[in-house]
């Protein structure tokens, strides 16, 4: 089958698999492609897909299922070349995926100051819309809003002509969205919308996790496959985290907060195991792909990118 005749095109709006606490398949494939092909429109053979979810220690009859899923949910698109199927991002998905990718690498960083206001939404969706709401609700979540009460929900950054073109697209319509002031304010403190000492406790497991690998990996340890299966679950744990911290103003927050350590940790070691993993996805695409795969290539927290995609090669930058 032709491109043109792919399942799960440009047209499919992607329906991502829910946020988890823990790893799915569907969600580790998912990051697996972002990682390495999320610039590149080129087809994938399943069977070197299915090769690297076996380095994840993903069974093959599992990973088969999770891109059947991710297919028929439109994150992927699939094509058939002969006997051998092959898949890749959907345009959709891939647009979704490029904003979800800068967002997960700025998470935690600590660069952006607050003006001192807040953003206020509070708004109302009929019980007959329940997917509706609940799929805004997420939305706003991810935006990083909490509830404060019911369906007045406060965010410390968000612009609020996002926010109204975001109601327009779910098809809100009975809202009010405002700026206020934390000085203006009286009464309880917004800040107590996020459960702080909840939210303090979520990076220890994290940094328990990956911090031996830094020592490890400067001491050039790692072999390809082990910086290659490394580096997609420190990704795949990190990219939940925004979904339970909205990446809260330093000047909100207690001293010595441990989400600035555990991004130092995901930044320092994504980067520097890159060219390792990336030699190990090359050498099992050389091994599996029954026909010339481009070079993947890898985007970086600080903006740089190694490796090759659409015939350009790319590089740290200097």
């Amino acid at each position: 089958m032709s491109a043109a005749g792919a399942t799960g095109g440009a047209l499919v709006n992607a329906d991502f698999p829910r946020p988890l606490k823990g790893s799915s398949t569907q969600h580790l494939l998912t990051t697996l492609l972002t990682d390495f092909w999320l610039d590149s429109a080129a087809w994938i053979p399943s069977r070197l897909i299915v090769a690297l979810a076996a380095d994840l220690e993903v069974t093959p009859s599992a990973a088969t299922s999770a891109l059947s899923r991710l297919a028929s949910r439109g994150v992927l698109e699939q094509s058939s070349v002969g006997r051998s199927s092959r898949y890749r991002l959907t345009d959709n998905a891939r647009t979704r995926l490029v904003a979800a990718v800068d967002r997960v690498f700025a998470f935690g960083a600590g660069t952006a100051h607050w003006d001192g206001c807040w953003t206020v939404i509070a708004f109302t969706i009929q019980e007959t819309s329940r997917d509706v709401r609940e799929l805004f609700r997420r939305y706003l979540k991810w935006r990083g809003f909490a509830p404060v009460y019911g369906a007045l929900w406060v965010s410390p950054r968000e612009d609020p002509s996002e926010l109204e073109r975001a109601c327009a697209e779910f098809g809100v319509t009975d809202y009010v969205v405002f700026r206020t002031a934390d000085t203006d304010l009286h009464g309880k403190k917004l800040i107590e919308a996020w459960p702080l000492d909840e939210l303090a406790q979520l990076y220890q497991p994290f940094i328990d996790r990956f911090s031996p690998w830094v020592s490890r990996t400067a001491a050039g340890d790692p072999t390809p496959k082990e910086a290659f299966r490394v580096r997609v679950q420190l990704m795949d744990t990190w990219r939940t985290f925004p979904w339970d911290d909205p990446d809260l103003p330093l000047e909100l927050l207690p001293e010595r907060w441990r989400l600035s350590e555990a991004h130092g940790l995901f930044a320092a070691l994504y980067t520097e195991l890159t060219d390792r993993a990336l030699e190990h996805v090359r050498a099992q695409a050389t091994r599996y792909s029954p026909e010339p795969v481009p070079p993947a290539c890898l985007r970086l927290p600080d903006g740089g990118r190694v490796g090759q995609a659409n015939g350009q090669t790319a590089h740290r930058p200097v």
